[in-house]
C-alpha cells in the first residue's frame, strides 16, 4: 500500500474509533479529513473538500432535511391520519393509500427524499392502525380475531 493509501486507512480507522466511542460528536468527525489531509499531503483545501460538495451529498442531505422537519413538527402524523380517514384500514387500502401519497409527494420533490419523508409517515400509519387495534381489543369486540397481517409483521 502506498504512503498515501496508508495515510488514508488510518484517517478512516481514526474516523471509525470516534464513530463508534462516540468520543466527539458525529458532525465533528466528519471535519476530521478536512482537517488533516491538507496539513499531512499535499493536497489543497479545495481538493480535500471537493467531495463534500458533490450534488447527491446535498440531495440526501436536502432529504434528510425535509423528513427531521416533518417529525419535529408532527407532520408525518398528520399525512398518516389524513391517508388513514381517505381510504380505511383495511391493509390493501392503506397501502394503496401510501402509493398514492408517495405519488403525490414524488410530483414536487425528489424520489430521494420522497423515500426520506414517507419512511415516518408509514411508521406512523402502523402505530396508528395497531394503536386502534389495541383499543377494538380493550371493549373486547367479539368479531375481533387478532392482529392484522400489517401490523403482526411491522411491530
Amino acid at each position: 500500500m502506498s504512503a498515501d493509501g496508508r495515510l488514508v486507512a488510518a484517517i478512516a480507522s481514526w474516523m471509525a474509533i470516534w464513530w463508534m466511542t462516540e468520543a466527539i460528536p458525529m458532525a465533528a468527525t466528519f471535519l476530521l479529513p478536512i482537517v488533516l489531509l491538507p496539513v499531512l499531503t499535499p493536497l489543497s483545501m479545495a481538493a480535500v473538500t471537493a467531495p463534500y460538495a458533490s450534488p447527491i451529498v446535498f440531495l440526501f442531505l436536502g432529504g434528510f432535511l425535509i423528513a427531521i422537519a416533518l417529525q419535529k413538527w408532527n407532520l408525518h402524523r398528520r399525512v398518516a391520519l389524513l391517508t388513514l380517514r381517505m381510504v380505511g384500514t383495511q391493509p390493501r387500502r392503506i397501502v394503496l393509500g401510501l402509493m398514492l401519497a408517495i405519488g403525490f409527494l414524488s410530483m414536487w420533490v425528489s424520489n430521494t427524499a420522497t423515500t426520506l419523508m414517507m419512511l415516518p409517515i408509514g411508521l406512523s400509519v402502523i402505530t396508528l392502525v395497531a394503536d386502534r387495534q389495541a383499543d377494538t381489543a380493550a371493549g373486547s369486540d367479539p368479531n375481533r380475531r387478532g392482529p392484522s397481517r400489517l401490523t403482526a409483521r411491522a411491530c
